[in-house]
């Protein structure tokens, strides 16, 4: 008689579904979290992290109000839907002498506009007055006197091509943009109210005017920094009861002409001390 064999049929049966279920719990779980993140997304912008605080820092004369209408936000704004460049953009088109505009989120519900103001740099000379202008190079008031702002660098032989106060200062000679921004700043680095003007009209050759008794030809603007600096320096050696014609030669040399005395010429280095200024004396041929 044969031995009668049992088989468990139900516990293979389950066998068999605890291991399906094994194989797609990371599929629900996976689908448990998108579904989660979806709704937290959903969440966080229609009911969560709306705006219920606007604060406002600004250097400008522009009221307050007046920054938060132009920048487009409004209270229950959502926070995370809001546009920060664009409401920078609106103000800083609106505000003329609004120099950096920054729109920062602070979650959960605060918006910070901070407005710096643009401090003129500069007298940008034209054929109808004198355009004041930022040291990004924003044209800020139009001057139609005959008179440039006092204590600022006066610019000649740009030609300005727009004289809109807000909109950015373009030349009709485009190569001129580069060498206007790079002098301006460069002017500004050295921090030097001797340094009274700028004459772009020979880019090669551009010619500062140091005090009222010196003449620079700077050559083009690159390393304008470092050149203007050294000029500075040969300037305190120098009579200033006399005029001179100073010229960059090479990469650290300045000569220094009297303009009474065209036949002389002192070369100024970048490590030549007020003692050796005196004594290093050459003839021009």
């Amino acid at each position: 008689m044969r031995d009668v064999v049992k088989t468990n049929v139900k516990r293979r049966q389950s066998s068999k579904r605890q291991h399906r279920r094994k194989r797609l719990n990371p599929v629900y779980f996976l689908l448990v979290v998108v579904l989660v993140i979806g709704i937290g997304a959903a969440l966080s912008m229609t009911l969560f992290f709306n705006v219920t605080d606007i604060v406002v820092d600004n250097e400008t004369d522009a009221a307050n109000e007046e920054i938060v209408r132009l920048s487009g936000i409004q209270y229950q704004d959502n926070l995370v839907r809001l546009d920060t460049k664009a409401a920078e953009k609106a103000i800083a088109d609106a505000v003329v002498y609004a120099e950096k505009v920054t729109v920062k989120k602070q979650f959960p519900s605060t918006v910070q506009i901070t407005v710096e103001k643009a401090v003129p740099v500069a007298n940008i000379s034209c054929s109808y007055g004198y355009l004041l202008v930022s040291s990004s190079g924003k044209i800020l008031e139009m001057l139609k006197d005959d008179s440039p702002r006092e204590g600022l660098l006066l610019v000649t032989g740009y030609n300005p091509a727009v004289s809109t106060p807000g909109e950015p200062i373009q030349s009709e000679d485009q190569r001129l943009d580069s060498a206007l921004r790079t002098m301006t700043a460069a002017v500004a680095e050295c921090d030097s109210d001797r340094i009274v003007s700028v004459d772009l009209r020979d880019q090669s050759d551009i010619l500062v005017e140091i005090g009222e008794h010196v003449t620079y030809h700077m050559g083009n603007s690159s390393d304008a920094v470092y050149k203007l600096r050294l000029a500075l320096k040969a300037e305190e050696e120098v009579n200033p009861q006399k005029k001179y014609r100073f010229t960059m030669i090479g990469n650290n040399q300045i000569s220094v002409i009297p303009e009474d005395q065209a036949g002389e010429t002192t070369a100024v280095s970048a490590d030549t001390t007020a003692s050796e200024t005196t004594e290093t004396t050459a003839t021009l041929p």
